[in-house]
């Protein structure tokens, strides 16, 4: 019996929404999140080499109807960290609509991700530490592995060795 999960968007800002609300706004005391830069740039660096990895002709590929391509997978990931972006500065009213996951090339999609990832690392670097905005955090970092993760079976599928893990 196969069983397929896929998180709505109404989901994913409830999840976000109940982290905001059951989560400490006291500020930590180390005052920023500088110690977090070398993780981020680290996440930042491995999922681009992942998307680097998988040639251009491949990025249709899907390992069965059930699955997005390797494009979607993409997408999904650029366009999760621009939402989680929205929605770690304006909390739940962030919008949900990524608009259709296979329009976009491979090297359209590695330039949008590394833009993404440049642009909520600087987001996340500036901010003050709070716990609520650390378990944003923490959601978002969790999210790109999950996806980032299926895309690295997508490339073993597909015969090509993955990057090494950071």
């Amino acid at each position: 019996m196969k069983t397929t999960f896929k998180l709505s968007a109404v989901a994913l800002t409830l999840i976000l929404s109940a982290t905001f609300l059951f989560t400490s706004m006291k500020p930590a005391e180390d005052g920023g999140y500088d110690w977090m830069k070398n993780r981020l740039n680290a996440s930042k660096a491995f999922t681009i080499e992942v998307l680097e990895a998988m040639p251009a002709e491949s990025y249709d590929y899907k390992p069965n109807e059930d699955q997005r391509t390797f494009a979607a997978q993409a997408y999904h990931i650029a366009y999760s960290i621009d939402y989680f972006r929205r929605a770690l500065e304006q909390g739940a009213g962030a919008q949900w609509a990524p608009g259709d996951e296979n329009s976009k090339t491979k090297e359209e999609l590695v330039k949008w991700a590394t833009e993404k990832f440049d642009d909520i690392n600087k987001f996340i670097l500036e901010q003050e530490s709070n716990d609520a905005f650390t378990a944003g955090v923490m959601s978002y970092l969790d999210h790109n592995t999950h996806h980032r993760g299926q895309i690295v079976t997508y490339l073993r599928m597909k015969g090509i060795t993955p990057p090494s893990y950071r």
